[in-house]
């Protein structure tokens, strides 16, 4: 199969599901989506959406079992990944797309020195000679601001915010033209996430990579992204440029999302936030998946596929409630 159009990563009618205690978990359900080169492209959504699995098939790591591809496709530059033999993604991973961890504590092997899990990096990766491999990990440690003399040290010894730089430092050793962050800050202190957003957008400017950027964090996004997609149960509820979907956002749970927050500029005793609790992925409602929650739910929400309405060029809501002028009946 050859990929169509020009785009740099393009997901194609992605179904991941997993099998748990005899039941089917629906995580992806038909996601697609495009990306340009150099762009930061940011997938927000509640805890459960479906953001990581998503991740972690373009990486091809999901375990399986449980995990099963049921469709879709995933072209990277011309080349469909998920049709690549293992040999070859060993091969891509780490070198063309990589990807920074949410939880550094995990990420990090507690019984080897942060120097050397760098230098396998590029062991891995066309470096033969360990001295140069060396070289060039201590290169990266001072890159993302961590002297040379920790080079020896283990995780234990690094505070949450040094060790996901090192999460970095290993995700960006080889250059990678694609980087998955999957909530790289969402274990850290607003202070030092600020921080680790700035090394981030630094590097990535630097190496001139392509980024997809997970979280649910809002003020993230706007620091970080040109385009975002919202995610709801495994389904893309609104997708455009990151101002059209700031400045207006169309989709029910996208206003819910932005409803939640504290704002600066109005006085409010309470915060209003989404009622309910996310779908239960392993019974998911007929429709509209949101439709139990939303204020704004009909009939027509609860039957059949939800049309996919461009509100502007770039600018796409699936919603069956929009009104003339792009957002949903209030």
């Amino acid at each position: 199969m050859e990929k169509q159009g020009n785009e740099f990563l393009e997901v194609k009618n992605l179904c991941v599901e997993y099998t748990s205690d005899k039941k089917i978990v629906h995580a992806v359900n038909g996601i697609s989506f495009t990306m340009k080169k150099g762009e930061t492209l940011a997938i927000v959504g509640e805890t459960g959406a479906g953001k990581t699995t998503l991740a972690k098939t373009i990486m091809r790591i999901l375990p399986d079992p449980p995990a099963k591809i049921r469709e879709g496709e995933v072209w990277l530059d011309g080349e469909n990944l998920l049709e690549k033999p293992e040999k070859e993604m060993t091969e891509i991973r780490g070198k063309k797309v990589a990807m920074i961890f949410q939880d550094p504590m995990t990420a990090l092997n507690p019984v080897k020195t942060v120097g050397s899990q760098i230098v396998d990096c590029y062991l891995l990766h066309g470096y033969s000679n360990k001295d140069e491999a060396c070289k060039k990990a201590k290169e990266m440690l001072e890159l993302v601001g961590i002297p040379v003399t920790r080079f020896g040290e283990y995780p234990f010894q690094f505070s949450g915010g040094m060790k996901q730089r090192v999460v970095i430092a290993m995700a960006l050793a080889c250059n990678p033209e694609l980087i998955l962050a999957d909530e790289p800050t969402t274990a850290l202190d607003v202070t030092i996430q600020a921080q680790v957003i700035g090394l981030i957008n630094d590097l990535k400017k630097q190496y001139s990579a392509s980024m997809i950027l997970i979280t649910h964090d809002l003020g993230v996004v706007a620091q970080t992204s040109d385009r975002v997609i919202v995610v709801y149960a495994g389904t893309v509820v609104e997708a455009g440029e990151r101002n059209d979907v700031f400045l207006n956002p169309s989709h029910p749970y996208t206003k819910g999302l932005f409803s939640s927050l504290p704002s600066m500029d109005k006085k409010v005793r309470r915060l209003t936030p989404i009622e309910g609790l996310p779908a239960d992925p392993t019974n998911l409602p007929s429709g509209c998946p949101f439709h139990p929650r939303c204020p704004q739910s009909t009939e027509k929400c609860r039957q059949g596929q939800m049309p996919v309405v461009e509100l502007e060029p770039g600018h796409f809501c699936a919603c069956c409630n929009l009104k003339h002028g792009g957002t949903a009946d209030e």
